[in-house]
């Protein structure tokens, strides 16, 4: 969920095996994980990420306008921005709301 709004649900071992959301990859990448190395000096996880965008949560008070993490995303497309995304099923029971899936 980002901004009270569901980007990906599934099985909690699908999901974090084979997370599809670029939100939930994010929180992976950020939570400790004993099993996974440590990242090399230098080099950040998502390779693709500039902080600085990523700084600014989102306004609770205005609805977003297409995807709520488009703003932050760093696959974020002009549709994602626009238009609310459709739900992608990857197996019965796990599923995202992203364009990069279309």
């Amino acid at each position: 969920m980002y901004a009270g709004h569901i980007v990906e649900t599934g099985p909690v071992e699908q999901v974090t095996q084979d997370p599809k959301h670029p939100y939930t990859k994010l929180l992976l990448a950020a939570s400790p994980d004993p099993d996974r190395p440590a990242a090399s000096p230098g080099t950040d996880e998502p390779d693709d990420l500039d902080e600085e965008d990523l700084a600014e949560p989102p306004n609770l008070l205005a609805e977003p306008v297409g995807c709520p993490f488009a703003h932050r995303c760093p696959h974020a497309t002009p549709a994602c921005h626009t238009e609310t995304p459709p739900t992608h099923t990857f197996t019965p029971d796990h599923r995202t709301r992203c364009w990069l899936y279309s």
